[in-house]
């Protein structure tokens, strides 16, 4: 399946693989960090999974920032390639310290509520993203009448 974007003019234009995998990763990458235990390992890997989201964007375009950006951020490059995005560069960048902090080991640096809201927003974000790149939605592949009942 070749996803495609749209554009203004209604002409649809194949997303790049390199999009696909990344968004397929960011996707694979949160639904392991549900499973976590630990409230700072589910904020790290709902981080990660926000990150390959955002360069999945930035796969998704044409190289409009330049040969060499002077930012390597991806939260600074999605805002500028991706101003449709631009809230969710803000709201990712934001945590940015909790990620550094996790990352040093400081496990009170996120909660179990914290986390689980965190998850959410990225879950939110990639659904952005994936609509954004126009594919199909990565749930409308799960038929929830076929799918088994948990005990």
């Amino acid at each position: 399946m070749t996803m495609t974007k749209t554009f203004d003019v209604g002409v649809r234009s194949p997303v790049s693989r390199q999009a696909q995998v990344l968004l397929g990763r960011a996707d694979a990458l949160l639904s392991e960090s549900i499973g976590e235990r630990d409230a700072g390992d589910r904020f790290l890997g709902g981080y990660i999974a926000a990150l390959k989201g955002a360069a999945a964007v930035l796969a998704s375009l044409p190289n409009s920032i330049g040969s060499r950006p002077r930012s390597r951020n991806a939260w600074v490059l999605m805002a500028k390639a991706a101003p449709d995005l631009a809230i969710w560069s803000e709201y990712f960048s934001s945590f940015s310290a909790t990620r550094a902090a996790v990352e040093a080991g400081a496990s009170s640096a996120v909660g179990d509520v914290d986390a689980d809201d965190f998850y959410r927003h990225v879950s939110r974000f990639l659904n952005a993203v994936e609509d954004r790149l126009g594919g199909q939605s990565r749930f409308e592949s799960v038929d929830p009448m076929a799918a088994p009942l948990s005990a």
